[in-house]
């Protein structure tokens, strides 16, 4: 293996409506494919297929899929600009607190009916007040009326207009420098047609077949260039991604499964690593809302039992050790492993010889590589954990339980590259839910003013807030995460540092051999 660093019960679509799709232009190329060969990619998932969630918990999967057929208002480029995608033009009002998008002209969803300004109120509105995850009402905190939003309950007015069928405007209630960053983040502003699930977006390919373990689609004809279609399969199993690479089938395999990179690939295929932006990092939930680690001394034992040495080595190229913690922070300090500590603290406690607790985690992700590791490091420091493995799609819905394990061994990426983005997911919110994919446990109002934008993010020490986490043993940074995917050998492919690698980029030219 290779790796290189650097910058039937299932829903089909019958063959009339695949006809009919086509008769939309969603296959971008049918005419001229009676010319020309069809490029056709092929992307295996290492691990199960994501539900349609467009404002669902952040997942890496969907986001790649959503991006594939449908986009936002604007999007992050992979320079990290932001710029107009749906939107054709985007002004600011002079005070900040006006922001006009006005609308292509030529905006359809996948089967021919118009886009307008209300689909994107309705994609807006429809992630403010859920109940499993906050990252919406967060993202979109700035906009006047927010303050009255609760999770669940029917929304009030909202700075929300749209005056006419090419317009959009948003009102804020107070100027929020990043707001348009924000509305790039997955999910923020992205419309699809009512009850039609992934088929009716208005990006560049459309669904034309579905089931649980592949998904076909289409380049539509206004589309810019790409493959003619990208085929979507489930492989969560290691051995048979390795039959499959060995097969020469895959021009994709991203997100991996664990083991795979364990041994050597086919001579036809490379790993590659690059560096995500915002970091991604591998982290380790101490939940003090759940006893026993509601007691801090039982989260301070915990901490000191780790080897964290071993648990890199365990990740192997999936995780860098670069003890990074907040943006603009110094060097996290990892707490030292010493078995005298952790028995002075079990007995400052009073928690006895040992403690019993359970620690949850995806066996789809690079989680998996140290669960064990970590379970024998307790155990030799007289702790008792009990693994909770979870596959997916299941595993949001895990992290985010307000009961559950007190331990979750989660991966986490920010919205934004801010030490107040990073802090939204980290500090449980005191009313609603929390932000982001997984639930900390760990309520304080001392970073309200940056969190919420009442303070100039500018303002936020970064390095004291750092110290705070670690008195805490709330969260704990065991490495920093890669993008890290297989793709063929002698091909470019195409990556995104927030996203990863683009499936557009990956595909055979016509007539190649495999």
């Amino acid at each position: 293996m290779r790796l290189q660093h650097g910058s039937g019960d299932a829903t089909r679509v019958a063959i009339a409506g695949i006809a009919l799709a086509l008769a939309f232009g969603l296959a971008g190329c049918a005419s001229r494919t009676r010319e020309t060969p069809s490029v056709r990619a092929i992307w295996v998932v290492g691990r199960a297929l994501p539900d349609f969630d467009p404002q669902g918990p952040p997942d890496p999967v969907r986001v790649a899929i959503e991006r594939l057929l449908s986009r936002g208002l604007v999007e992050e480029d992979s320079s990290g600009r932001v710029i107009p995608a749906a939107a054709e033009s985007v002004s600011v009002s002079d005070d900040g607190l006006t922001v006009r998008f006005h609308l292509r002209p030529d905006l359809t969803f996948a089967d021919g009916t118009r886009c307008d300004s209300q689909s994107f109120r309705r994609a807006i509105e429809s992630g403010l007040n859920r109940l499993d995850h906050g990252t919406y009402a967060w993202l979109f905190s700035a906009l006047d009326g927010m303050g009255k939003v609760r999770a669940g309950r029917p929304l009030p007015a909202l700075g929300i207009t749209n005056p006419d069928a090419g317009t959009l405007v948003l009102t804020l209630a107070h100027p929020d420098a990043q707001f348009l960053r924000k509305l790039a983040f997955p999910g923020a502003a992205v419309p699809w047609r009512a009850g039609s699930g992934w088929r009716d977006g208005i990006g560049d390919y459309a669904l034309v077949s579905a089931s649980p373990q592949r998904l076909t689609l289409v380049r539509r004809a206004r589309a810019p260039a790409g493959p003619d279609s990208i085929q979507i399969r489930s492989v969560p199993a290691a051995s048979r991604v390795r039959a499959l690479l060995r097969a020469s089938a895959p021009d994709l395999v991203w997100p991996l499964p664990p083991d795979l990179v364990d041994q050597r690939l086919p001579g036809a295929y490379r790993a590659l690593a690059r560096a995500a932006r915002p970091m991604r990092r591998l982290e380790l939930v101490f939940r003090p809302d759940l006893p026993p680690t509601s007691k801090p001394e039982a989260r301070h034992a915990l901490a000191n039992g780790l080897n964290r040495g071993e648990l890199i080595d365990a990740l192997g190229i999936a995780g860098d050790d670069r003890s990074v913690g907040l943006s603009g922070a110094p060097p996290f300090d990892f707490p030292t492993n010493d078995p005298e500590q952790v028995r002075g603290w079990l007995e400052r406690g009073k928690l006895g010889r040992s403690v019993h607790v359970v620690m949850a985690y995806s066996t789809d992700g690079p989680a998996a590589r140290v669960a064990r590791p970590l379970q024998n490091e307790w155990a030799q420091n007289s702790i008792d954990v009990e693994l909770r493995a979870v596959r997916e799609p299941d595993v949001s819905a895990e992290l985010l339980r307000k009961g559950g394990a007190q331990l979750l061994l989660v991966e986490e990426q920010a919205a934004l590259e801010t030490a107040a983005a990073e802090l939204a997911t980290l500090v449980q919110p005191m009313r609603g839910p929390p932000v982001g994919a997984f639930r900390t446990g760990w309520s304080t109002r001392e970073f309200d003013p940056w969190i919420w934008g009442a303070a100039s993010p500018a303002t936020l020490d970064a390095g004291v807030a750092q110290q705070r986490l670690a008195e805490e043993h709330v969260v704990l940074p065991i490495a920093d995460l890669p993008w890290l995917w297989v793709q063929r050998s002698d091909m470019g492919g195409r990556f995104h540092p927030r996203f990863g690698p683009d499936p557009r980029g990956f595909a055979l030219p016509p007539g190649a051999a495999p």
